[in-house]
Parts: structure tokens; C-alpha cells; sequence
């Protein structure tokens, strides 16, 4: 399974996708954001329940309509205070984001490694509790287990590979957007 540079890195790529950032401060914000959500799956492990649940797509859903339900409030507070604007179609587009840049971990958990049972990930979790793991392995697993001698170098080689694969990407959504912003 990646590392949480792994999933943030691939939920920076996703959500700025979908909802690019316009000023600097967005591209911060937003940023944050992405990444949060796209590393928010793992904190399954302070229940040691991990691969469960959290790591579905229904997960993702329930994401969005957080961030859904967020905007909404925004926009309610904006309204009654008339200090703003509305912001219905961005507030669409963010939870759409949101929801893709968590779906990123099923997804890299489904192409990654798992060195413990039961093996995959609860990826269409409630619809059925069966794990899911892909036949092709691209994400090495990362070891939480800091006492062995390997696992600097080991974690340090997964981390590589998944910057390797994922930095591309990243970077190229970035360049995309901020050429987008500069020609629009």
C-alpha cells in the first residue's frame, strides 16, 4: 500500500483536475484540502481496523457530500451575512474533487502491495464486505514495523517508485492548470 505522500500527491492530481485553483491562496487551500482527503482513509489505523470500511468508494461518496455540506453552509452563512457570493456550481465541482481525490486511495490501495491478511481492500464496501486486490502490483507496501533493520531502505524505495509514478502525473496537472489560468 502507499505512503501518504503516495495518496496526496494523487489527490493534489485529481482534485486540481477537477476544480482548479485560480490565486495562489486557492492553490494552498485547495491543495490542503486534496491531500487530506486523499490521505483521510488511513486513519482507520488509530481504530486498527484498517482496509476496512474507509477505504470504499461509498467512503469517497460520503466525502463529498461532507464537502458538499460544508459549501452549502458557506453559502448559507454568505447569504444571511450577504458578505459573498454564491458559489452553487463551484461548490458542486469542489465535492466532485473532493470525492475524486479520496477515491484515489481505494484506487492506489487496489494497485498497491499488502503484506498483511487479510489481504485488498474493502473497496465496495456496504454493497459487500469482500477485500479486493489487483492482480498487478504497481505500489510496493510500506512498512510500519520501524524496529527491523530494513525499514528505512525499504520505505525509502516505495517511496521513490510511487514519486516516480505519481510526481509525473502531479506535475503535469499543475502545468496543465496553471497554463489553463494564464490563458483564460
Amino acid at each position: 500500500m502507499p505512503s501518504p505522500v503516495g495518496h496526496a500527491l494523487a489527490g493534489l492530481a485529481a482534485g486540481w483536475l477537477i476544480a482548479p485553483p485560480g490565486s495562489r491562496r486557492e492553490w494552498l487551500v485547495s491543495g490542503s484540502v486534496f491531500a487530506v482527503a486523499a490521505t483521510a482513509a488511513d486513519l482507520d489505523l488509530l481504530a486498527r481496523v484498517h482496509r476496512g470500511p474507509t477505504h470504499s468508494l461509498a467512503a469517497a461518496l460520503g466525502a463529498g457530500g461532507v464537502a458538499w455540506t460544508v459549501c452549502a453552509m458557506r453559502d448559507a452563512r454568505a447569504r444571511r451575512g450577504r458578505a459573498g457570493r454564491r458559489n452553487g456550481p463551484l461548490a458542486a465541482r469542489l465535492a466532485v474533487a473532493v470525492t475524486a481525490a479520496y477515491a484515489t486511495h481505494t484506487l492506489l490501495d487496489w494497485f498497491g502491495v499488502d503484506s498483511s491478511a487479510p489481504f485488498g481492500i474493502m473497496a465496495l464496501w456496504p454493497v459487500t464486505d469482500d477485500y479486493y486486490e489487483s492482480s498487478q502490483h504497481v505500489f510496493l507496501a510500506v512498512s510500519r514495523r520501524y524496529w527491523l533493520p530494513d525499514f528505512w531502505t525499504f520505505n525509502l524505495r516505495a517511496l521513490l517508485r510511487e514519486l516516480a509514478i505519481l510526481g509525473p502525473i502531479a506535475a503535469l496537472v499543475v502545468w496543465f492548470r496553471a497554463r489553463r489560468g494564464l490563458t483564460s
